[in-house]
């Protein structure tokens, strides 16, 4: 069997009753879309081809490069958008036996449910088969209708649904495995329906039922069919992902000292051994290695933190690189390109943006650096500013090993400092400094004795004077 995916994510979402396309409705950082693309990428056996439909929302960005779009023209239904797929180019010149249909709304559903369901489907590969689930109260699904022998007569949309269907517990999950060559002859054969002027792929089962073609379900949990269709879908499914990621991670010696209260994405990975407390949300790519501390309400992204690293509260980190055993925080802020050496420390208040800081170097109060090359056990007093920013061009600042930079000292790039220099506090850096040089840029000291009582005086009789006006 060579079959291809095809992910349906055209659909308006309007019952969502938001300006964001439905597909970029974020799930623990991650659009909506991508879920169900993950799970048929990591598949086994993989698909030959993998197709996404879109419609008239901008969702192409939500998808890594290489995937095979088709654009529905015309909002006809999910039958419409299996059309679309096979009137493409790629598709056609694919030699494929079967295509594997699902939603883009639907989170829940992994790699191993769609391997399970291709196992079962290799019992009659020639059948029409599909995903089923028994919910408690089965809402607006498609309902499975039987006979009275057991055997599927039609999957009935819930427009469709007399009041004894209603009652129906068994729903269909939108995951679809359709022979191609009954997908051909049927798909043409389908009106659009009555009332809502779409086709719906539903429609193909009685088809397929009149023609004497095996139908065929395969039953899954009821957490694993669960689709998004309004806010409150949304939340719900986010809980169910985070419940199962975060017990995932518990199982491998991961502490959560609240998962009610932790967000994990699907593409993080945690070492044995970190401690998470609560409020910390992981997103995107991010990586954190054995023995870590992820101290409260911090947020990252993209974020690759090497053994022992230790974030302390209230911390916002992206796209960094975090070497072993460095500190951070509490409420420090790590913008993008930045990269801490092993044993580095940058303290509460401190903001970095593209920035190098060399093994055991420490920035420890609110001091802004960016675009800077901070050398080996250096020493960043409070208040210090890399001015790298000119109104046109961002410039680079270079600050040596073992230098000693005083507080409330601004150092105006492009300027380097060298290995071992002393900048005075309060100092104003227009120019390079030397190896082993003290700087000192200050406005000289005036002391005027007895001027401090008479000015605050005179402040004293104006207040005075304004009052009695």
């Amino acid at each position: 069997m060579k079959f291809s995916a095809a992910i349906l994510a055209a659909g308006f979402g309007t019952r969502m009753r938001s300006p964001i396309p439905k597909m970029a409705a974020p799930v623990l950082g991650e659009p909506l879309l991508r879920y169900p693309y993950d799970a048929v990428c990591q598949m086994v056996p993989p698909a030959s081809a993998i197709f996404v439909v879109a419609g008239k929302d901008p969702v192409e960005s939500l998808l890594p490069p290489g995937v095979l779009w088709v654009h529905q023209h015309v909002m006809d239904g999910t039958l419409g958008a299996v059309e679309a797929v096979m009137m493409s180019n790629d598709f056609r010149k694919g030699g494929f036996s079967h295509l594997l249909v699902l939603n883009g709304d639907a989170p829940l559903v992994n790699a191993a449910l769609l391997g399970e369901f291709l196992d079962a489907s290799g019992q009659d590969p020639d059948a029409f088969w599909f995903v089923s689930a028994i919910l408690p109260d089965a809402g607006r699904y498609g309902r499975v209708v039987r006979d009275r022998g057991g055997r599927i007569v039609a999957v009935r949309e819930w427009v469709d649904l007399s009041r004894e269907e209603e009652k129906i517990g068994e729903v269909n999950a939108g995951i679809y495995l359709i022979p191609l060559d009954f997908l051909k002859s049927g798909i043409s054969r389908i009106p659009p329906h009555p009332e809502k002027k779409e086709r719906f792929l539903t429609s193909l089962f009685a088809l397929a039922v009149g023609e004497g073609l095996s139908v065929r379900s395969f039953p899954a949990g009821p957490e694993s069919v669960l689709g998004v269709n309004s806010q409150r879908e949304l939340a719900e499914a986010s809980r169910i992902l985070q419940d199962r990621i975060n017990g995932e991670w518990m199982d491998r010696g991961v502490t959560f000292l609240d998962p009610r209260t932790t967000y994990v994405g699907p593409s993080v990975r945690i070492g044995p051994g970190t401690i998470l407390f609560p409020g910390v949300v992981l997103e995107g790519e991010t990586t954190i290695a054995e023995s870590c501390r992820i101290g409260l309400s911090s947020h990252l992204r993209n974020v690759r933190a090497g053994a022992g690293v230790h974030i302390r509260d209230h911390c916002v980190i992206s796209d960094t690189e975090i070497e072993e055993e460095a500190i951070i925080g509490p409420f420090a802020h790590l913008r993008p390109g930045s990269h801490l050496e092993r044993g580095s420390h940058i303290g509460n208040f401190v903001e970095t943006k593209k920035v190098r800081m060399g093994r055991g170097a420490k920035a420890n109060h609110l001091s802004y650096l960016g675009d800077a090359v901070v050398g080996e056990g250096t020493n960043i007093g409070a208040g210090t500013i890399t001015c790298n920013y000119d109104g046109v061009s961002k410039h680079e600042t270079r600050i040596g090993k073992n230098v000693f930079v005083g507080s409330d000292s601004q150092l105006v790039a492009p300027v380097s400092v060298g290995d071992g220099a002393v900048i005075g506090a309060g100092s104003t850096v227009t120019k390079d400094v030397p190896e082993n040089a003290m700087c000192i840029s200050r406005t000289p000291q005036k002391v005027f004795p007895e001027k401090g009582a008479s000015w605050k005086d005179r402040l004293l009789k104006d207040r005075e004077g304004k009052k009695e006006d």
